[in-house]
């Protein structure tokens, strides 16, 4: 058994609880990160932590780690997760034989392992175990499939076998005026579909 102590370890002896969240991070025009705004509302300087990005003048959906003691948030660890409006089915297309088919039946449905689902900061999130050999680039998209109906559009490429599972993050922004919707997943376990 060992110990570990450090010269700025908390002089009272106990270290604030360290949180794991969805939450939004503004960027300077250097890329630095100013200010985060957690799904409450409460919004924090964090500019002074010297932590980068390389988006800039820009804000950005994350994941982190962080800490909140004596009204100051401290950031442990950050990592940019997909965020993206949701499109119309009509956005949606297959090219068949040259020509662009516009049909809500091929819009790509591969299915994933639905971890978790919430509702939180004006955001529908996502956690999800995508089966990969890290072979191509999976495509992730949101879809409006009609009134208060939104669903996951996934694209596996086609060399990308199913050998092991890789955790991923999406975050839908909820479109201004829906006050209840529901969301869709296509698993392997079939069709899973949330009312919030």
């Amino acid at each position: 058994m060992g110990c570990v102590a450090c010269e700025d370890d908390e002089k009272d002896g106990n270290f604030p609880a360290l949180y794991t969240d969805m939450l939004c991070v503004s960027t300077a025009e250097d890329g630095t990160l100013k200010t985060v705004v957690l799904d409450n509302g409460e919004q924090y300087d964090v500019s002074a932590q010297g932590m980068t990005s390389d988006a800039c003048s820009t804000t950005l959906r994350c994941r982190a780690s962080y800490t909140l003691k004596d009204g100051r948030l401290k950031l442990h660890g950050i990592a940019h997760v997909f965020s993206d409006n949701p499109y119309p089915q009509e956005a949606f297309y297959v090219v068949v034989d040259g020509v662009a088919v516009h049909s809500p039946s091929l819009i790509p449905r591969d299915p994933v392992k639905l971890i978790s689902m919430w509702k939180s900061g004006g955001y529908i999130n996502l956690h999800l175990g995508v089966l990969t050999t890290g072979n191509g680039v999976h495509a992730y998209a949101f879809c409006r499939d009609g009134e208060g109906a939104y669903s996951l559009v996934h694209l596996r490429p086609q060399e990308d076998a199913e050998s092991y599972t890789e955790h991923l993050y999406l975050s839908m922004p909820i479109p201004q005026g829906e006050e209840h919707l529901s969301f869709t997943v296509y698993t392997y376990d079939g069709i899973y579909t949330k009312t919030f």
